[in-house]
């Protein structure tokens, strides 16, 4: 019973700053509002938690809502967005290396937590690499939680800035209006999308899973969902308070530091971006704001969010996140033969 009080308080304070973020307009209101409140009551030692289990379910429906961005058009469109997509086997390595010069010189870190922390995706496959190879885990996550965070909030502000006029930003609120029968069409592809995933060995399949099914069904106009948005309002507050209660445990002292290392590795894969948006935009014709959302160093779940909840191309950005990711577990697995012995035998010595 106490678990369970302790779940309802989590998504009360959780609803309580989506509520606010929503009133505010701030980007992703009902991810980022819950993450923040849930992670400020959480340093202050009041007792929150989402249990990962029953989250799970919650990231099925929203790869679902963002395969929704994919329509019939895709595959012409994927002929016109090759050139950037190809220059993400450029860009990945290439800020992988900066940013753990970054944090390795200048923020001092290890070598070994650097390395995974400096990724420009993949928060779970490292902290998995983190584990294998004996660094601190747990501060690989939460640093990756908190890139994730600082970019969400911070890139569509500064689209606005660059690019005023858009994107308009609304409210979302809670609604019933939609189709019922959309409802089990949902519960019927988060266990199919699972067992895809599980079968070709996805990563991350409890997003990437339902999103392919969701993507395919759209493309090939099998389905056209139109589910009550209040279903993944909730999937988002979910998300979000499970992220925030992540923080639990932490003082305010190590909370700062984690930000620091956050501050960090956003302004680096900022930097080096740039050039690569620059030469995007001189070649292709795809809107700037979508080859910045594309670019940006934040997860595809979140990313996809914020270009499906502004309108800017999520197909595009989605679909490079996803090479992205596929990237960045191509460059895992170079590193888990050639990396890991080196980064284990230095843990070691300095034990």
């Amino acid at each position: 019973m106490k678990k369970f009080n302790t779940i309802i308080k989590t998504l009360l304070i959780g609803a309580l700053g989506g509520t606010i973020f929503n009133v505010l307009l701030f980007p992703l209101p009902w991810v980022l509002g819950p993450a923040f409140f849930v992670a400020v009551f959480a340093l202050m030692g009041v007792e929150v938690n989402i249990p990962q289990n029953l989250r799970n379910p919650f990231i099925g429906i929203i790869g679902i809502w963002l395969g929704k961005s994919f329509s019939s058009s895709f595959f012409l469109d994927f002929n016109d967005w090759f050139f950037s997509i190809t220059l993400l086997f450029l860009y990945v390595p290439f800020s992988y290396l900066i940013t753990y010069l970054f944090l390795n010189k200048i923020r001092n870190l290890d070598k070994a937590e650097s390395f995974f922390m400096a990724s420009p995706g993949g928060l779970l496959e490292m902290v998995l690499g983190a584990e294998e190879c004996g660094a601190n885990s747990k501060q690989v996550g939460l640093v990756h939680m908190m890139r994730i965070f600082l970019t969400v909030f911070t890139i569509p502000t500064l689209i606005l800035i660059i690019f005023p006029g858009s994107f308009e930003r609304e409210p979302l609120w809670p609604s019933l209006s939609g189709s019922i029968l959309d409802c089990f069409i949902i519960i019927l592809i988060i266990p199919s999308g699972l067992f895809f995933g599980k079968i070709f060995r996805i990563p991350g399949r409890r997003l990437f899973g339902p999103l392919i099914i969701s993507a395919v069904l759209h493309m090939t106009e099998t389905i056209d969902l139109n589910a009550p948005v209040i279903i993944f309002i909730f999937a988002q507050l979910m998300t979000g308070s499970f992220f925030g209660s992540n923080m639990n445990g932490l003082t305010w002292r190590i909370a700062r530091q984690y930000v620091g290392h956050a501050i960090t590795i956003v302004i680096s894969l900022g930097i080096c971006m740039i050039p690569f948006i620059l030469i995007i935009t001189s070649i292709i014709s795809a809107r700037p704001e979508a080859i910045i959302l594309a670019y940006s160093p934040g997860g595809i779940n979140e990313m996809g969010l914020v270009a499906a909840t502004l309108g800017i191309k999520p197909a595009f950005v989605i679909t490079h996140h996803l090479v992205r990711l596929f990237i960045v577990v191509l460059l895992l697995g170079f590193a888990q033969k050639f990396i890991y012995p080196k980064l284990k035998i230095l843990l070691q010595s300095s034990k």
